[in-house]
C-alpha cells in the first residue's frame, strides 16, 4: 500500500477557513485514472489535484497536474490551479526564475513577479507568482484558452433563469475562458440573494448545454470590497454552490468584457463569492490582455496536511 502526501488549501480568502479548500496530493508516478475519481469523490473536497514533478523534467519551473471534482475530470479550474501552485511552491518541487519588478498587467501591483507553468492532459497554464513588499504572496493563474461568449436561444435562457430562481427573465450567455459555465449578471445584489436554484433542473441544463454549471453575478452593495458579487452552481460536476469558483469568475470577466460594462483591458478589479455558504472569498481579475485570455488571482494558504494510503 502505497502513502502519498498531501495538502489542503484554502484559495481565494485572507482569513483562515473562509475560501474555497482544495486537496493537492502528491505522486511519483501517474496513477489509475478510476482510482484518482474514486477518492476525489470519498474526500469530500470541490476538487482534488494530483500534483507530479516527473523526475525527467528539463524545465524547473513547471509541473504536472490531474484534476478532479468530486464527479468527472476537468481540464482547468481555477482554485484548484492555485493551490496546486501554492504547494508545489512550498514542498520546493519548483524553481521559479528570478523575481523581476511587476510590470504588464501587473503593473499596478507593488513588489515582484515571476513565473511557473503547469501542465495538464491537452492544456498548459501559466501561473504568476507576486511577492508584495511585506512578503506576502498572491498567485494568478492565466485562462489557457481565450474567452468566448454565445448568447443562449429565448427558449434555453428563460429555462436557466426559472431553474436558478430568479425572478427576472436576463439575457444568458454560454462563456468559455478556460472553463465553460452558463453566465448571467442581475440587476444587485439583493436579486442574487433572492435566488433559490433548483439543483436537479440545473444539472440537466449543464449537461445539455456542456458547461460545468451556472454562474450568476451583481453589482456590490455599497461599502462591499467588490466590484461583483458571485454565486456559482455546479451539481452536474458534483458541487452544487461553489464557495469560490475560479472558473466561473472568469467566466463573469469575459462576459463583463464582452458587454462593455467592464474595465479597460489589463486593469484589475475585484469579484467576492461565497456568503451564502459561510465563505468570504475574493478573486483578482484581470484582462482581456493582449491574448484575449484573462488572469485571475488571490491568496492561497496550507490549512492541513497529512498521507493518504491508495492500494
Amino acid at each position: 500500500m502505497e502513502k502519498l502526501p498531501y495538502h489542503v488549501v484554502d484559495v481565494f480568502s485572507d482569513a483562515p477557513l473562509r475560501g474555497n479548500p482544495v486537496m493537492v496530493v502528491l505522486v511519483q508516478a501517474e496513477l489509475d485514472a478510476a482510482q484518482m475519481q474514486a477518492f476525489a469523490a470519498w474526500n469530500g473536497m470541490p476538487e482534488t489535484v494530483y500534483l507530479r514533478r516527473p523526475a525527467e523534467a528539463q524545465d524547473a519551473d513547471a509541473y504536472q497536474v490531474r484534476i478532479f471534482s468530486p464527479r468527472t475530470e476537468l481540464a482547468f479550474a481555477g482554485h484548484p490551479s492555485l493551490g496546486a501552485a501554492h504547494v508545489a511552491l512550498a514542498c520546493g518541487l519548483v524553481s521559479p526564475p528570478p523575481f523581476t519588478p511587476t510590470q504588464g498587467a501587473f503593473s499596478t501591483f507593488e513588489g515582484q513577479e515571476s513565473t511557473l507553468w503547469q501542465h495538464s492532459p491537452g492544456t498548459s497554464a501559466q501561473i504568476k507568482v507576486l511577492q508584495h513588499p511585506s512578503g506576502n504572496v498572491e498567485l494568478f493563474v492565466k485562462t489557457p484558452t481565450p474567452g468566448t461568449v454565445r448568447p443562449l436561444t429565448a427558449g434555453q435562457a428563460s429555462a436557466v433563469c426559472q431553474a436558478t430562481g430568479s425572478a427576472v427573465e436576463c439575457l444568458v450567455y454560454r462563456v468559455s475562458a478556460g472553463a465553460n459555465w452558463v453566465v448571467f449578471k442581475l440587476g444587485s445584489a439583493a436579486d442574487l440573494a433572492s435566488l433559490s436554484p433548483d439543483m436537479p433542473t440545473i444539472e440537466v441544463l449543464s449537461a445539455e448545454l456542456g458547461v460545468s454549471g451556472v454562474t450568476v453575478y451583481a453589482p456590490t452593495s455599497a461599502g462591499e470590497r467588490g466590484q461583483f458579487e458571485v454565486r456559482s452552481f455546479g451539481p452536474a460536476i458534483g458541487v452544487p454552490e461553489d464557495a469560490v469558483c475560479g472558473g466561473g469568475n472568469a467566466c463573469v470577466a469575459a462576459l463583463e468584457h464582452e458587454l462593455s460594462y467592464a474595465q479597460s483591458s489589463g486593469t484589475p478589479y475585484l469579484t467576492q463569492q461565497g456568503r451564502f455558504v459561510g465563505r468570504e472569498g475574493y478573486v483578482h481579475l484581470i484582462g482581456p490582455v493582449e491574448d484575449q485570455r484573462f488572469w485571475l488571482g488571490g491568496t492561497a494558504t496550507t490549512v492541513m496536511t497529512g498521507a493518504v494510503n491508495f492500494a
